[in-house]
C-alpha cells in the first residue's frame, strides 16, 4: 500500500477582530504523522565468518514506502516518493535485553554486526521509521519469517527459542464487562466461532483478558495436544486467523463483527543448560534430549534435516554444529564424534 501522508502547518498572520480592535498572531501548528511506514519483508540473519572471525550479515527488502522503493512520473520527469526517513537495526540477546545497533539511511538493505560473541544466541530486528512512528517487522512468533532472524553463532544448542501466540481481537459490541453472566456468553461463543473458524479445539483458545473500546479480547493459542496430529501448529493457527479478518470473515458477526486484529505474539531466546560428557567437554549430538546417550534417535532426527541451507524449509540452527548456513558433511562428521556418547548431567536437564 503506497501511503501519502499531506503534512499541514497552519500559520495564522493578521486575524482582526473587529468590535475589539484586536489583532491575533498564532504560532505555527506542528502537524503530527500518525500513519506508520510499511515494514520492511525478508529479514533474514546469516552467520558469516571472515579472517576466522564470526559476524552477522542481515539482508532485507525495502519498506514498501522507502523513497528509493519505488518512483512515480510527474510531466515526464522521475521523482522519488515515500514516506520513510531510514531504519534502525536491533539485536536482542538470550537475557532478552535490546540493543540498538545502527540507523541507516532510506534505501539500505543490509548490514553487517561484527560485535557478535562465539557461542552466542540472538534475535534481530530492521524497523522502518518516518518522523512519529517506527514500524516493526511483520511475523507472527514462530513463523518461518520470524526465525530467520535468528542465529546460534556457532551452532551450539544452548538456547532454545519460546514462542507465545497471542493477539487481541476488537469486536463491535456493546457488551456491559460489569455483567458476569453475559461476559461468560460472549466468551463462550467466542471461543466456539473461532475453534469452529480455525478447525481446532476449542480447548486451545485461552482467553486472557476483555477491556472496553467496543470489546477488546485477550487471547492466547496453544501448541496442539500430542495426540493432535491432525491439528495445525499455533503459530499456522494465528497466520490464518490473520488472512480471513484481512479478508473479511463474518464469522464473528453475531457477537457484533470484526473491527480489527492485533498480533502480539513474542519470541524470545532461553537458556538451557548446556549437555556435557563426564570430562565436561561440551556434546553437540543430543538432539532429542531422550535417554542418557547420543544414539539413533538423535542420529535420525539429524538426518531428517541433513542437506538443509539457512533459508530453506526444514533447516534449523541446531543441526548446523559446524556453522556455514548448511547441514552438510562438515556437520555430519561433527555428530559422530558424539555418537554413543554418555550426557552425563542428564539428568539435570531432563528434571529426571
Amino acid at each position: 500500500m503506497l501511503k501519502r501522508v499531506l503534512i499541514v502547518a497552519l500559520l495564522v498572520f493578521g486575524v482582526h477582530m473587529a468590535d475589539a480592535q484586536l489583532t491575533v498572531y498564532s504560532e505555527p501548528v506542528a502537524a503530527v504523522d500518525n500513519i506508520p511506514p510499511a515494514p520492511v519483508t525478508n529479514l533474514q540473519a546469516l552467520v558469516a565468518m571472515d579472517s576466522g572471525e564470526r559476524s552477522v550479515g542481515l539482508t532485507w527488502n525495502l519498506s514498501a514506502d522507502d523513497a528509493l522503493s519505488f518512483q512515480a512520473s510527474v510531466g515526464g520527469a522521475v521523482v522519488l516518493s515515500g514516506d520513510v526517513r531510514g531504519y534502525r537495526v536491533y539485536r536482542i540477546d538470550e537475557g532478552g535485553d535490546e540493543l540498538l545497533l545502527a540507523t541507516l539511511s532510506t534505501g539500505t538493505s543490509e548490514y553487517v554486526d561484527s560485535t557478535v560473541e562465539d557461542g552466542a544466541s540472538y534475535i534481530y530486528s530492521v524497523r522502518s521509521f518516518d518522523l512519529d512512528n517506527e514500524t516493526e517487522i511483520d511475523a507472527v512468533a514462530g513463523s518461518d519469517a520470524d526465525r530467520a532472524r535468528m542465529v546460534l553463532v556457532g551452532g551450539t544448542t544452548q538456547v532454545v527459542v519460546e514462542t507465545k501466540i497471542k493477539a487481541s481481537m476488537r469486536i463491535d459490541s456493546e457488551l456491559n464487562l460489569e455483567d458476569e453472566a453475559a461476559v461468560g456468553v460472549f466468551t463462550n461463543q467466542f471461543i466456539e466461532r473461532m475453534a469452529a473458524l480455525l478447525s481446532i479445539s476449542p480447548q486451545r483458545i485461552i482467553i486472557t483478558g476483555l477491556a472496553a473500546g467496543s470489546v477488546i479480547v485477550s487471547f492466547e493459542i496453544a501448541e496442539p495436544d500430542v495426540t493432535s496430529a491432525d491439528e495445525f501448529s499455533a503459530t499456522t493457527v494465528l497466520e490464518t486467523l490473520k488472512s480471513e479478518v484481512a479478508q473479511g470473515t463474518d464469522a464473528f458477526d453475531s457477537l457484533g463483527g470484526v473491527l480489527s486484529l492485533e498480533d502480539n505474539s513474542t519470541s524470545q531466546l532461553v537458556p538451557v543448560t548446556a549437555p556435557l560428557d563426564r570430562n565436561g567437554d561440551l556434546i553437540v549430538g543430543w538432539f532429542t534430549r531422550e535417554g542418557d546417550q547420543v544414539d539413533f534417535d538423535d542420529f535420525f532426527l539429524f538426518a531428517d534435516h541433513f542437506g538443509t541451507a539457512q533459508g530453506e524449509t526444514g533447516y534449523d540452527a541446531r543441526f548446523d554444529i559446524v556453522p556455514n548456513g548448511r547441514i552438510d558433511f562438515g556437520d555430519f562428521f561433527r555428530f559422530a564424534d558424539d555418537f554413543g556418547k554418555v550426557v552425563a548431567n542428564a539428568s539435570v536437564i531432563s528434571g529426571g
